[in-house]
């Protein structure tokens, strides 16, 4: 069966008529109805609409020291300042080795040593749920700073933003009743879309900060992926032959679906970017699949049916194991939710699961931060890494005594 880049039906005539029609009836944000909804939501200046002078403005983002500059290096392996002595916390693991959601620690009291700490949490967990977080808050300002002691910080092409702040990204769905199921599921039977954060980018994301302003009580999660886990999985000899292979990323049919929409570009080409399909995390040493599969094209060098078998093999192998996949949930506007995690080793995609029930807008943001571009390094180089105390000395992300989510210093038992 040929493998199908994810998008790649909105080069067919009929089905961009569907999707054009769908941004003339309301069914998709159009950068037109924006200041509508700006008037009605509870975050307004976290939606902000398309600029014609903003168009090709942002170009070459990069982060050549990433690897280097990664403020994990700088972590301290006991998490001492994320979970600072005598806080009342919790924290209640989402599976063994991946995911933990955290309640009792604010990520605006962070100061310069707990947001390195939450970096190598991040690389070590996976993957972070905070609650109760008065993130939303502090206002747009507020949340590139923050973001920004990480790294540059990634301007989305084509997604909408927050006002006058493009480096936050936003994801919005008008409110609605149950005819959206109708609409939204008229043509496929899903709509999940696994993926890596930009990784489409010569340097693609590192960490991401998703944080929810309005969400449904139930529904609109988001799953992820430990492709640390899915390389693991693997056979040697498979292990190795995916280490020789790399993979062709691009936007090209994200930008025509958002051309469409009539969205500005504010970067302007189509990128085909070429990464590794097995990484090596810069702080752990750590492998990982690196299967992004909404903007993957194409396996480089070998034939389109060779492509094809590798790529569908990966979907399946990737996406279809419960095993490695864990729910964050939002848990709706009052739990206050801020999702974190790190793009080198997790895919996730949006669940579309409330389309059939009358809901009020789901409405967040998203702080992007570069990370380095995707590197394979060779085992000598692994080896020292590990010496170093950056990767066998932080099983799981539990060696400050959070063994099955208990936490320390007093805090609850993940109640």
């Amino acid at each position: 069966m040929s493998y199908r880049p994810l998008g790649s039906e909105v080069t067919d005539p009929l089905i961009r008529s569907k999707i054009a029609a769908l941004s003339l009836n309301g069914s998709l944000l159009t950068n037109d109805a924006v200041a509508k909804f700006q008037k009605t939501i509870k975050y307004p200046e976290y939606l902000g609409a398309f600029e014609s002078e903003e168009e090709g403005k942002y170009n070459n983002f990069k982060n050549v020291d990433g690897a280097k500059n990664d403020k994990g290096h700088l972590g301290d392996k006991s998490f001492k300042h994320l979970f600072p002595e005598g806080t009342k916390y919790s924290t209640e693991d989402l599976s063994p080795n991946f995911g933990t959601e955290i309640t009792g620690i604010q990520l605006s009291e962070l100061d310069e040593a707990g947001k390195n700490d939450l970096a190598l949490y991040l690389e070590t967990r996976g993957l972070a749920i905070f609650r109760d977080q008065d993130f939303r808050d502090k206002g747009p300002a507020f949340a590139k700073q923050f973001g920004e002691h990480f790294g540059p910080l990634h301007i989305h092409p084509v997604s909408f933003s927050a006002d006058k702040h493009p480096e936050l990204l936003v994801t919005f769905r008008p409110p609605g009743d149950e005819t959206r199921y109708e609409k939204g599921f008229a043509g496929k039977t899903g709509a999940f879309a696994w993926h890596s954060d930009i990784s489409f980018e010569e340097y693609p994301a590192s960490f991401s900060f998703f944080v929810a302003l309005e969400a449904p009580k139930s529904g609109g999660d988001t799953v992820f992926i430990d492709l640390r886990e899915a390389y693991r999985r693997l056979s040697p000899t498979l292990q190795k032959f995916f280490e020789g292979l790399t993979v062709i990323h691009t936007n090209y049919y994200q930008n025509q679906l958002a051309s469409l929409n009539g969205n500005t570009a504010r970067v302007k080409g189509d990128y085909f970017t070429e990464h590794p399909l097995v990484r090596t995390h810069p702080v752990t040493g750590e492998k990982s699949l690196y299967f992004s599969r909404a903007f993957i094209h194409s396996i480089k060098g070998v034939k389109a049916e060779e492509s094809s078998f590798i790529l569908n093999f990966l979907e399946q192998h990737v996406t279809s194991n419960p095993e490695i996949q864990v729910r964050a949930q939002h848990k709706g506007t009052d739990a206050r939710t801020v999702i974190a995690w790190d793009n080198r080793l997790a895919v996730h995609t949006a669940i579309a699961d409330f389309l059939q029930h009358a809901t009020g807008p789901r409405h967040h943001f998203r702080i992007t931060v570069l990370g380095e571009k995707p590197y394979l390094e060779e085992e000598n180089k692994e080896e020292e890494v590990a010496v170093n105390g950056h990767s066998n000395g932080h099983s799981n992300g539990h060696s400050n005594g959070h063994s099955n989510g208990q936490a320390q210093n007093g805090a609850l038992n993940g109640n």
